[in-house]
């Protein structure tokens, strides 16, 4: 078993670039836009989202950094160098929140996830809302956040 495992290590050490870049940057997922109203607008790049927005991902998710749409992105369990576990997917601009659709990478738990940022106090703060990550059918996850639906606390 012990030896199994070093010649894995030692293989995963010594991959060509390609296979670097294959295991830390595939493609991005093919999901269908979401229908969740009329005049929502969608957000396909993160660089496109206001700086309010955006510095609010990067504080939730910090240490830990969020890529760029179809930028470096570590979605498998293995550790493959400083690559982002996190990737941004598209965003929707519903009243006062922005609904984040991103991937996350590590192996079983891997796979598409949502998260909502809410305007609590009007001054153009936003804050992660409790409860609004869902992984899933993003759309359904995310019309269930526009009704109200959140997670339980654990």
């Amino acid at each position: 078993m012990m030896i199994a495992t070093l010649l894995m290590l030692a293989q995963a050490t010594s991959l060509p670039p390609e296979t670097w870049k294959e295991r830390n940057h595939p493609d991005m997922p093919s999901l269908p836009a979401c229908a969740l109203g009329a005049g929502v607008p969608v957000i396909e790049r993160m660089a496109d989202l206001p700086p309010t927005v955006a510095a609010e991902l990067v504080r939730f998710f910090a240490p830990d950094i969020i890529s760029e749409a179809d930028g470096p992105f570590n979605s498998t369990d293995v550790i493959g160098g400083n690559v982002p576990t996190r990737r941004f997917i598209r965003a929707y601009h519903v009243g006062s929140d922005w609904i984040v659709w991103y991937e996350l990478g590590g192996g079983r738990v891997a796979g598409p996830r949502t998260i909502a940022l809410h305007d609590r106090n009007a001054r153009k703060t936003m804050m992660v809302a409790p409860g609004t990550t869902f992984a899933g059918d993003l759309c359904a996850a995310s019309k269930a956040i526009v009704s109200g639906v959140r997670t339980a606390a654990p």
